[in-house]
Protein backbone atom coordinates (compact mmCIF):
# COMPACT_ATOMS: atom_id res chain seq x y z
CA UNK A 1 0.00 0.00 0.00
CA UNK A 2 3.15 2.06 -0.06
CA UNK A 3 1.44 3.64 -3.42
CA UNK A 4 -1.30 4.88 -1.41
CA UNK A 5 0.84 5.94 1.93
CA UNK A 6 2.53 9.00 -0.86
CA UNK A 7 -0.88 10.38 -1.60
CA UNK A 8 -1.47 13.48 0.84
CA UNK A 9 -3.46 16.52 0.19
CA UNK A 10 -5.83 18.65 1.94
CA UNK A 11 -9.11 17.08 -0.01
CA UNK A 12 -7.88 12.88 0.36
CA UNK A 13 -7.14 13.91 4.22
CA UNK A 14 -10.33 15.94 4.45
CA UNK A 15 -12.21 13.21 6.30
CA UNK A 16 -10.02 13.18 9.13
CA UNK A 17 -9.64 17.07 9.39
CA UNK A 18 -13.56 17.37 10.73
CA UNK A 19 -14.12 17.35 14.64
CA UNK A 20 -16.02 14.72 16.12
CA UNK A 21 -18.48 15.50 18.29
CA UNK A 22 -20.29 12.45 21.03
CA UNK A 23 -24.02 13.27 21.44
CA UNK A 24 -26.11 12.03 18.73
CA UNK A 25 -28.90 15.12 19.91
CA UNK A 26 -26.14 17.41 17.86
CA UNK A 27 -26.74 15.34 14.81
CA UNK A 28 -28.13 18.41 12.94
CA UNK A 29 -25.66 21.33 14.33
CA UNK A 30 -23.96 22.86 11.27
CA UNK A 31 -20.82 23.01 13.03
CA UNK A 32 -20.36 19.13 13.04
CA UNK A 33 -20.27 19.13 8.79
CA UNK A 34 -18.33 19.66 6.44
CA UNK A 35 -18.84 19.37 2.52
CA UNK A 36 -17.59 16.51 0.21
CA UNK A 37 -14.62 17.95 -2.49
CA UNK A 38 -15.60 17.58 -5.68
CA UNK A 39 -12.85 15.22 -6.55
CA UNK A 40 -14.29 12.40 -4.53
CA UNK A 41 -16.74 9.31 -5.47
CA UNK A 42 -20.11 7.98 -3.76
CA UNK A 43 -19.23 3.89 -4.19
CA UNK A 44 -22.96 2.48 -3.56
CA UNK A 45 -23.97 -1.22 -3.00
CA UNK A 46 -26.91 -2.73 -2.80
CA UNK A 47 -28.33 -6.34 -2.54
CA UNK A 48 -30.94 -7.41 -5.25
CA UNK A 49 -33.23 -9.97 -4.28
CA UNK A 50 -32.88 -8.72 -0.61
CA UNK A 51 -36.69 -9.20 0.06
CA UNK A 52 -36.59 -13.24 -1.62
CA UNK A 53 -33.73 -13.84 0.53
CA UNK A 54 -35.48 -12.22 3.82
CA UNK A 55 -38.53 -13.96 2.90
CA UNK A 56 -36.43 -17.03 3.41
CA UNK A 57 -34.69 -16.27 6.30
CA UNK A 58 -31.35 -15.48 5.36
CA UNK A 59 -31.08 -12.26 6.49
CA UNK A 60 -27.98 -12.67 8.00
CA UNK A 61 -26.43 -13.47 4.87
CA UNK A 62 -28.03 -10.05 3.68
CA UNK A 63 -25.90 -8.33 6.57
CA UNK A 64 -23.19 -10.03 5.95
CA UNK A 65 -22.61 -9.13 1.93
CA UNK A 66 -23.69 -5.51 2.89
CA UNK A 67 -21.17 -4.89 5.22
CA UNK A 68 -18.52 -7.05 2.91
CA UNK A 69 -18.08 -4.16 0.60
CA UNK A 70 -17.02 -1.77 3.26
CA UNK A 71 -14.89 -4.56 4.92
CA UNK A 72 -12.82 -4.80 1.43
CA UNK A 73 -12.70 -1.32 0.33
CA UNK A 74 -11.17 -0.35 4.14
CA UNK A 75 -8.54 -3.21 4.01
CA UNK A 76 -7.59 -1.91 0.13
CA UNK A 77 -7.06 1.49 1.49
CA UNK A 78 -5.11 0.85 4.98
CA UNK A 79 -4.15 4.32 6.33
CA UNK A 80 -6.63 5.90 5.08
CA UNK A 81 -9.85 6.94 7.10
CA UNK A 82 -12.92 7.03 4.83
CA UNK A 83 -16.96 7.72 5.33
CA UNK A 84 -18.96 4.67 4.85
CA UNK A 85 -22.85 3.94 6.59
CA UNK A 86 -23.57 0.49 6.67
CA UNK A 87 -27.69 0.21 5.18
CA UNK A 88 -28.43 -3.30 6.33
CA UNK A 89 -28.85 -4.55 2.92
CA UNK A 90 -26.34 -2.55 1.04
CA UNK A 91 -23.54 0.44 1.86
CA UNK A 92 -22.55 3.89 1.36
CA UNK A 93 -18.67 4.16 1.11
CA UNK A 94 -16.57 7.36 -0.05
CA UNK A 95 -13.38 7.55 -1.82
CA UNK A 96 -11.20 9.99 -3.42
CA UNK A 97 -11.04 9.85 -7.23
CA UNK A 98 -7.01 8.98 -7.31
CA UNK A 99 -8.16 5.49 -4.60
CA UNK A 100 -10.77 4.49 -7.48
CA UNK A 101 -8.68 2.01 -8.94
CA UNK A 102 -7.46 0.49 -6.50
CA UNK A 103 -10.53 -0.49 -4.60
CA UNK A 104 -11.91 -1.57 -7.74
CA UNK A 105 -10.77 -5.27 -7.23
CA UNK A 106 -12.52 -4.96 -3.57
CA UNK A 107 -15.98 -4.28 -4.84
CA UNK A 108 -15.00 -6.81 -7.83
CA UNK A 109 -14.54 -9.68 -4.99
CA UNK A 110 -17.42 -8.81 -2.84
CA UNK A 111 -19.59 -9.33 -6.18
CA UNK A 112 -18.15 -12.68 -6.68
CA UNK A 113 -18.91 -12.99 -2.91
CA UNK A 114 -22.52 -12.53 -3.66
CA UNK A 115 -23.02 -15.27 -6.45
CA UNK A 116 -20.57 -17.65 -4.92
CA UNK A 117 -21.45 -18.02 -1.81
CA UNK A 118 -24.73 -16.78 -1.04
CA UNK A 119 -26.15 -17.09 -5.19
CA UNK A 120 -27.00 -13.06 -4.40
CA UNK A 121 -26.29 -10.34 -7.31
CA UNK A 122 -24.62 -7.05 -5.95
CA UNK A 123 -25.43 -4.02 -7.85
CA UNK A 124 -22.10 -1.51 -7.50
CA UNK A 125 -23.03 2.61 -8.38
CA UNK A 126 -19.91 4.79 -9.09
CA UNK A 127 -20.90 8.13 -8.83
CA UNK A 128 -18.52 11.33 -8.98
CA UNK A 129 -19.26 13.84 -6.72
CA UNK A 130 -19.27 16.67 -8.81
CA UNK A 131 -22.11 14.70 -10.82
CA UNK A 132 -24.12 15.26 -8.27
CA UNK A 133 -23.31 18.80 -7.15
CA UNK A 134 -23.69 19.27 -11.02
CA UNK A 135 -27.22 18.27 -10.45
CA UNK A 136 -27.77 20.67 -7.34
CA UNK A 137 -27.14 18.37 -4.65
CA UNK A 138 -25.29 18.44 -1.84
CA UNK A 139 -22.85 16.09 0.65
CA UNK A 140 -21.86 16.46 3.61
CA UNK A 141 -20.06 14.73 6.02
CA UNK A 142 -20.08 14.64 9.95
CA UNK A 143 -17.97 12.38 12.45
CA UNK A 144 -19.95 11.03 15.01
CA UNK A 145 -18.21 9.59 18.02
CA UNK A 146 -20.33 6.82 19.31
CA UNK A 147 -17.47 5.97 21.94
CA UNK A 148 -14.17 6.95 22.01
CA UNK A 149 -12.69 3.93 20.18
CA UNK A 150 -15.58 4.45 17.54
CA UNK A 151 -16.50 7.25 15.07
CA UNK A 152 -18.96 6.60 12.35
CA UNK A 153 -19.84 9.04 9.05
CA UNK A 154 -22.98 10.75 9.18
CA UNK A 155 -23.66 11.57 5.95
CA UNK A 156 -26.47 14.63 4.77
CA UNK A 157 -27.67 17.35 1.97
CA UNK A 158 -29.88 15.01 -0.46
CA UNK A 159 -27.05 13.96 -2.60
CA UNK A 160 -26.89 10.63 -1.46
CA UNK A 161 -30.05 10.03 -2.31
CA UNK A 162 -29.41 11.67 -5.50
CA UNK A 163 -26.54 9.18 -6.24
CA UNK A 164 -28.89 6.48 -6.09
CA UNK A 165 -31.41 7.35 -8.24
CA UNK A 166 -28.33 7.63 -11.28
CA UNK A 167 -27.29 4.21 -9.94
CA UNK A 168 -30.83 2.74 -9.88
CA UNK A 169 -31.98 4.31 -13.76
CA UNK A 170 -32.88 2.25 -16.23
CA UNK A 171 -31.34 1.27 -19.19
CA UNK A 172 -28.04 -1.22 -20.08
CA UNK A 173 -25.85 1.36 -20.77
CA UNK A 174 -26.00 3.10 -17.74
CA UNK A 175 -22.57 4.45 -16.91
CA UNK A 176 -22.80 4.99 -13.33
CA UNK A 177 -22.91 1.59 -13.11
CA UNK A 178 -19.69 -1.02 -12.07
CA UNK A 179 -19.43 -3.30 -15.41
CA UNK A 180 -19.11 -6.87 -14.46
CA UNK A 181 -15.36 -7.81 -14.37
CA UNK A 182 -15.12 -11.73 -14.38
CA UNK A 183 -11.15 -11.48 -13.72
CA UNK A 184 -9.83 -11.26 -10.36
CA UNK A 185 -6.12 -13.00 -8.30
CA UNK A 186 -7.72 -16.33 -6.47
CA UNK A 187 -4.69 -15.16 -3.45
CA UNK A 188 -6.89 -12.12 -2.97
CA UNK A 189 -9.71 -13.29 -2.59
CA UNK A 190 -8.38 -14.62 0.10
CA UNK A 191 -8.02 -11.97 2.06
CA UNK A 192 -10.73 -9.42 0.74
CA UNK A 193 -12.66 -10.01 4.08
CA UNK A 194 -10.22 -10.18 6.69
CA UNK A 195 -11.73 -8.85 9.54
CA UNK A 196 -15.88 -9.50 8.77
CA UNK A 197 -17.00 -11.53 10.89
CA UNK A 198 -20.40 -13.05 12.06
CA UNK A 199 -20.23 -14.98 14.75
CA UNK A 200 -22.53 -13.86 17.19
CA UNK A 201 -25.97 -14.81 18.06
CA UNK A 202 -28.45 -12.32 17.42
CA UNK A 203 -29.21 -10.22 20.60
CA UNK A 204 -32.77 -10.82 22.40
CA UNK A 205 -35.34 -7.70 23.02
CA UNK A 206 -35.46 -7.26 26.91
CA UNK A 207 -38.32 -5.09 26.77
CA UNK A 208 -40.71 -7.10 23.93
CA UNK A 209 -39.56 -5.65 20.56
CA UNK A 210 -36.39 -4.62 18.72
CA UNK A 211 -37.62 -1.65 16.34
CA UNK A 212 -36.20 -0.91 12.81
CA UNK A 213 -36.61 3.00 12.21
CA UNK A 214 -35.95 4.60 8.91
CA UNK A 215 -37.43 8.63 9.17
CA UNK A 216 -37.01 10.91 5.89
CA UNK A 217 -37.63 14.36 5.88
CA UNK A 218 -39.66 15.68 3.33
CA UNK A 219 -40.72 19.33 3.69
CA UNK A 220 -39.81 22.52 5.27
CA UNK A 221 -36.42 23.02 7.42
CA UNK A 222 -35.57 18.95 7.45
CA UNK A 223 -32.85 19.89 9.94
CA UNK A 224 -35.53 20.69 12.69
CA UNK A 225 -37.54 17.35 11.61
CA UNK A 226 -34.62 15.16 12.25
CA UNK A 227 -33.76 17.05 15.48
CA UNK A 228 -37.62 16.81 16.61
CA UNK A 229 -37.95 13.62 15.58
CA UNK A 230 -34.52 13.04 17.78
CA UNK A 231 -35.60 14.17 20.86
CA UNK A 232 -39.43 12.99 20.56
CA UNK A 233 -37.43 9.15 20.54
CA UNK A 234 -35.47 10.14 23.34
CA UNK A 235 -38.46 11.28 25.33
CA UNK A 236 -40.26 7.92 24.77
CA UNK A 237 -37.28 6.15 25.21
CA UNK A 238 -34.79 5.89 28.19
CA UNK A 239 -31.03 4.18 28.16
CA UNK A 240 -32.64 0.54 27.88
CA UNK A 241 -33.46 0.75 24.75
CA UNK A 242 -29.94 0.20 23.59
CA UNK A 243 -30.31 -2.58 21.66
CA UNK A 244 -26.25 -3.84 22.46
CA UNK A 245 -25.20 -3.71 25.95
CA UNK A 246 -22.75 -6.13 27.73
CA UNK A 247 -25.06 -7.46 29.60
CA UNK A 248 -27.62 -8.31 26.81
CA UNK A 249 -25.25 -9.97 24.46
CA UNK A 250 -26.17 -13.78 23.74
CA UNK A 251 -22.48 -15.69 24.47
CA UNK A 252 -23.78 -19.40 23.69
CA UNK A 253 -21.71 -21.05 21.14
CA UNK A 254 -23.25 -22.19 17.79
CA UNK A 255 -21.42 -23.77 15.13
CA UNK A 256 -23.54 -22.71 12.76
CA UNK A 257 -22.22 -19.19 12.69
CA UNK A 258 -18.57 -20.90 11.45
CA UNK A 259 -20.55 -21.83 8.29
CA UNK A 260 -20.78 -18.13 7.55
CA UNK A 261 -17.72 -17.24 8.38
CA UNK A 262 -16.38 -20.26 5.93
CA UNK A 263 -18.65 -18.89 3.28
CA UNK A 264 -17.05 -15.51 4.06
CA UNK A 265 -13.72 -16.47 3.97
CA UNK A 266 -13.12 -19.46 1.98
CA UNK A 267 -14.63 -18.20 -1.08
CA UNK A 268 -13.15 -19.94 -4.51
CA UNK A 269 -11.53 -22.27 -1.90
CA UNK A 270 -11.43 -26.37 -2.04
CA UNK A 271 -12.61 -28.54 0.71
CA UNK A 272 -10.17 -28.50 2.53
CA UNK A 273 -9.28 -24.75 2.35
CA UNK A 274 -12.99 -24.51 3.77
CA UNK A 275 -12.38 -27.17 6.53
CA UNK A 276 -8.94 -25.44 7.69
CA UNK A 277 -11.49 -21.81 7.91
CA UNK A 278 -13.79 -23.73 9.72
CA UNK A 279 -11.87 -25.26 12.50
CA UNK A 280 -10.07 -22.10 13.02
CA UNK A 281 -13.39 -19.97 13.81
CA UNK A 282 -14.11 -22.70 15.99
CA UNK A 283 -10.92 -22.98 17.92
CA UNK A 284 -11.03 -19.02 18.27
CA UNK A 285 -14.89 -18.76 19.63
CA UNK A 286 -13.91 -21.45 21.87
CA UNK A 287 -10.55 -19.71 23.51
CA UNK A 288 -13.29 -16.50 23.63
CA UNK A 289 -15.99 -18.74 25.57
CA UNK A 290 -13.46 -19.95 27.76
CA UNK A 291 -11.74 -16.73 28.95
CA UNK A 292 -15.66 -15.34 29.41
CA UNK A 293 -16.58 -18.49 31.47
CA UNK A 294 -13.58 -18.03 33.71
CA UNK A 295 -13.44 -14.30 33.71
CA UNK A 296 -9.55 -14.22 32.22
CA UNK A 297 -7.28 -12.53 29.91
CA UNK A 298 -4.42 -13.36 27.52
CA UNK A 299 -1.74 -10.46 28.03
CA UNK A 300 -3.53 -7.11 27.60
CA UNK A 301 -6.46 -8.50 26.43
CA UNK A 302 -9.38 -9.53 28.48
CA UNK A 303 -12.97 -10.80 27.07
CA UNK A 304 -15.03 -9.37 29.32
CA UNK A 305 -13.20 -6.00 28.10
CA UNK A 306 -14.00 -6.89 24.10
CA UNK A 307 -17.93 -7.26 24.88
CA UNK A 308 -17.88 -3.96 26.73
CA UNK A 309 -15.90 -2.22 23.50
CA UNK A 310 -18.18 -4.30 21.14
CA UNK A 311 -21.69 -2.87 22.95
CA UNK A 312 -19.82 0.92 22.51
CA UNK A 313 -18.33 0.32 19.58
CA UNK A 314 -22.19 -0.46 17.50
CA UNK A 315 -23.60 1.51 15.23
CA UNK A 316 -27.63 1.71 16.83
CA UNK A 317 -27.80 5.19 14.80
CA UNK A 318 -26.58 7.06 12.13
CA UNK A 319 -27.65 9.30 9.34
CA UNK A 320 -27.36 9.21 5.81
CA UNK A 321 -30.05 10.84 4.15
CA UNK A 322 -31.91 8.86 5.99
CA UNK A 323 -31.88 8.42 9.99
CA UNK A 324 -31.92 5.00 10.65
CA UNK A 325 -32.49 3.22 14.18
CA UNK A 326 -32.56 -0.01 15.97
CA UNK A 327 -33.98 0.11 19.70
CA UNK A 328 -34.84 -2.52 21.96
CA UNK A 329 -38.64 -1.30 22.98
CA UNK A 330 -41.97 -2.42 24.63
CA UNK A 331 -45.21 -2.13 22.20
CA UNK A 332 -46.32 0.64 23.92
CA UNK A 333 -42.91 2.82 23.00
CA UNK A 334 -43.33 1.59 19.92
CA UNK A 335 -46.88 2.62 19.15
CA UNK A 336 -46.07 6.18 20.96
CA UNK A 337 -43.39 6.83 18.20
CA UNK A 338 -45.57 5.28 15.38
CA UNK A 339 -48.48 7.77 16.11
CA UNK A 340 -46.35 10.79 16.51
CA UNK A 341 -44.35 9.47 12.92
CA UNK A 342 -48.21 9.43 11.91
CA UNK A 343 -48.96 12.66 12.88
CA UNK A 344 -46.39 14.52 11.32
CA UNK A 345 -46.32 12.71 8.10
CA UNK A 346 -49.94 13.76 8.23
CA UNK A 347 -48.62 17.56 8.71
CA UNK A 348 -46.01 16.49 5.19
CA UNK A 349 -42.70 17.10 7.31
CA UNK A 350 -41.63 13.40 6.57
CA UNK A 351 -41.68 9.84 5.78
CA UNK A 352 -40.49 6.70 7.69
CA UNK A 353 -40.67 2.53 7.74
CA UNK A 354 -41.03 0.72 10.59
CA UNK A 355 -40.40 -3.29 11.37
CA UNK A 356 -40.63 -4.86 15.01
CA UNK A 357 -38.34 -8.21 15.53
CA UNK A 358 -37.69 -10.11 18.60
CA UNK A 359 -33.91 -9.71 17.89
CA UNK A 360 -31.02 -7.68 16.72
CA UNK A 361 -28.40 -8.71 14.37
CA UNK A 362 -24.57 -7.86 15.10
CA UNK A 363 -22.16 -8.41 12.18
CA UNK A 364 -18.80 -7.74 13.20
CA UNK A 365 -15.94 -5.67 11.41
CA UNK A 366 -12.54 -6.46 13.50
CA UNK A 367 -9.39 -5.34 12.16
CA UNK A 368 -7.57 -5.65 15.87
CA UNK A 369 -8.94 -7.02 19.08
CA UNK A 370 -8.48 -3.18 19.80
CA UNK A 371 -9.81 -1.93 16.83
CA UNK A 372 -13.43 -3.38 15.83
CA UNK A 373 -16.76 -1.54 15.08
CA UNK A 374 -20.15 -3.75 14.76
CA UNK A 375 -22.96 -2.82 12.44
CA UNK A 376 -26.79 -3.32 13.76
CA UNK A 377 -29.71 -4.19 12.30
CA UNK A 378 -33.11 -5.46 13.32
CA UNK A 379 -33.78 -9.22 12.95
CA UNK A 380 -36.32 -10.89 10.22
CA UNK A 381 -35.86 -7.89 7.72
CA UNK A 382 -34.66 -4.88 9.62
CA UNK A 383 -34.05 -1.96 7.57
CA UNK A 384 -34.59 -3.74 4.27
CA UNK A 385 -38.06 -3.76 5.16
CA UNK A 386 -38.72 -1.28 6.88
CA UNK A 387 -37.11 0.29 4.12
CA UNK A 388 -40.21 -0.75 1.66
CA UNK A 389 -42.75 0.90 3.74
CA UNK A 390 -40.71 4.40 3.60
CA UNK A 391 -40.83 3.84 -0.31
CA UNK A 392 -44.47 3.47 -0.50
CA UNK A 393 -44.76 6.25 1.31
CA UNK A 394 -42.55 8.66 -0.92
CA UNK A 395 -44.22 7.24 -3.76
CA UNK A 396 -48.09 7.68 -2.62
Amino acid sequence: MNDLSLQKNSSIDFYNKIPTFDRFSDLMDDGNYKPVPDDWIVVLTDIQGSTKAIAENRYKDVNLLGAASITAVLNRLKGFNVPFVFGGDGATILVHESHLSHIIPALEATRRLGRESFSLEIRIGIVPVKEVYARGGVIEVARYAASPKATFAMIRGGGITIAEKLVKAQGSENSFLMPDRSSLDPEYLKTAFEGLSCRWNPVKAKRGEMLSLLVMATKGDKNQTYRDVVAKINGVLNAESNPITFEKIDRSFNPKNFVKDVQVHAVGQGILGKWFRFLQAFYQASVMGILLRLKASIGDFSAEGYLRDLAANSDTQKFDDVLRMVRDCSTNERNAIEQYLKSERAAGRLCYGLQSSNVAMLTCLVFQLDNHVHFIDGGDGGYALASRQLKEQLLA
